[in-house]
């Protein structure tokens, strides 16, 4: 029976954030708007109509088959909307951008990376308006041997895999959110050159 993996939705309190800002320095994000962004984020899951949060996709990552696979509903833009995945080794050769719509959207594909080498026979490919929706990441936490929690033993740094979930919409926070997202995005070579997982919501207008 897999694991299902803990998910942290971005923009949260969850520790999650606070371990990618030490692994992975950059703009650090206050307990006070972490705060701020928790409060707004419970007012708008009061106010928005369960309607309008109707068009969802179930998605499975493995992060590490089988004994780790995360779960996530993620909700799309229309009924039209694809969502993909992949799984890349760096370098990824992807830039990414804000949108004026609060998503974070491949802006190209380099063509000397391995997003560029994806067939498209074999499998999801990453292409320019891919919206990124979630990905792997690694926090740091100690692991403790068979037993060593319960006798008090020592334990070792270690790295926990997880799967981030992208913020997008009235919860994106301009530049904060897209330092977030590309922090866990480098967490994965910190943490020792894993390679990524990255979950993609591909819109109707670049569905082909």
């Amino acid at each position: 029976m897999p694991i299902v993996a803990t998910t942290t939705r971005a923009g949260g309190s969850d520790d999650t954030l606070s371990a990618l800002d030490r692994l992975v320095p950059g703009t650090a994000s206050s307990p006070d708007a972490d705060a701020d962004a928790d409060a707004d984020a419970d007012a708008d899951d009061a106010a928005v109509p369960a309607a309008s949060l109707a068009v969802t996709r179930e998605v499975l990552v493995e992060l590490e088959y089988p004994d780790n696979v995360a779960e996530a509903t993620i909700d799309v833009a229309s009924a039209s909307a694809r969502v993909t995945q992949v799984r890349l080794s760096p370098p990824l050769g992807i830039v990414f951008e804000e949108s004026g719509d609060g998503d974070v959207v491949v802006a190209e594909v380099l063509p000397d990376g391995n997003a560029a080498a994806l067939d498209p026979r074999e499998g999801a490919v990453v292409r320019p308006g891919d919206v990124l929706r979630a990905c792997s990441a690694m926090v740091p936490e100690m692991k403790y041997g068979a037993g060593g929690l319960m006798l008090g033993g020592n334990g070792r740094p270690g790295f926990r895999r997880v799967l981030f979930l992208v913020a997008r919409g009235e919860r994106y926070e301009p530049v904060r959110s897209f330092d977030q997202a590309m922090k866990a995005i480098v967490s994965n070579q910190k943490a020792g050159d894993f390679d990524v997982n990255l979950v993609f919501e591909r819109r109707a207008s670049e569905s082909r």
